[in-house]
């Protein structure tokens, strides 16, 4: 998600060798990958992702919730909800609703056989390149070609430089080693990915400097 918006922030914002069906989709031995948001410092809600194999298919289900509070008074709420498939190495189709403390939009896109059909509350229907991948960011191959934004249906292009190598911490402290990468589209965000391209976290700034982080589940 490229567009998540923070009360007073600007913004907030989906390894084990891979199965020979998906050669070239590294996931969790886990089945999951989740995230703790802090924004200054201060924890507001996570984001988590799981992955579940039948066959040749691989289901990615992303499940944000944000709340920002002034003292113990919520101020900001944001939910996001996608259901992402692939089969075997190939995008087929993602379902995203979102709920932007109230403003609600959705994203939905097909795989075609020679584009992407996306259908968004906010940028309308149009198709995408064959190439085009959803944001959901756990996929390290999208940073590789167009990406549409799963929260507004906006699709970005040359988007991404990479920014070298850097360590981080998890959520328990531990360090890794990771590839840095920006993107650039409604917010510059830097992304994350470890020695085995797993999404290892992000960050990026609000609209009035607080700075937003993703720190790692172990």
């Amino acid at each position: 998600m490229l567009d998540r918006r923070l009360f007073l922030g600007g913004a907030c914002a989906s390894l084990c060798p891979p199965e020979a069906a998906s050669a070239n989709l590294r996931v969790p031995e886990s089945g999951r990958l989740a995230f703790s948001v802090l924004r200054e410092g201060g924890d507001i809600g996570a984001h988590v992702v799981t992955f579940a194999r039948n066959g040749d298919e691989l289901t990615i289900r992303v499940v944000i919730d944000l709340v920002v509070r002034l003292g113990p008074v919520p101020v900001y709420r944001y939910e996001h909800r996608a259901t992402e498939i692939w089969t075997g190495t190939s995008f087929a189709l993602i379902d995203a609703q979102t709920n932007d403390d109230g403003k609600r939009m959705s994203v939905k896109a097909l795989r075609l056989a020679n584009a992407v059909s996306v259908e968004s509350s906010n940028k309308g229907n149009y198709e995408a390149p064959a190439n085009a991948l959803p944001s959901t960011h756990w996929n390290r191959r999208m940073l590789d070609g167009p990406f549409f934004n799963t929260q507004t249906g906006e699709l970005l292009s040359n988007a991404v430089s990479a920014r070298g190598a850097t360590t981080v911490e998890t959520a328990s402290g531990r360090k890794i080693n990771v590839r840095r990468f920006e993107i650039n589209g409604p917010i510059t965000l830097e992304s994350w990915y470890d020695d085995q391209q797993t999404w290892a976290g992000l960050q990026f700034k609000g609209k009035d400097g607080s700075q937003i982080l993703y720190k790692r589940w172990d």
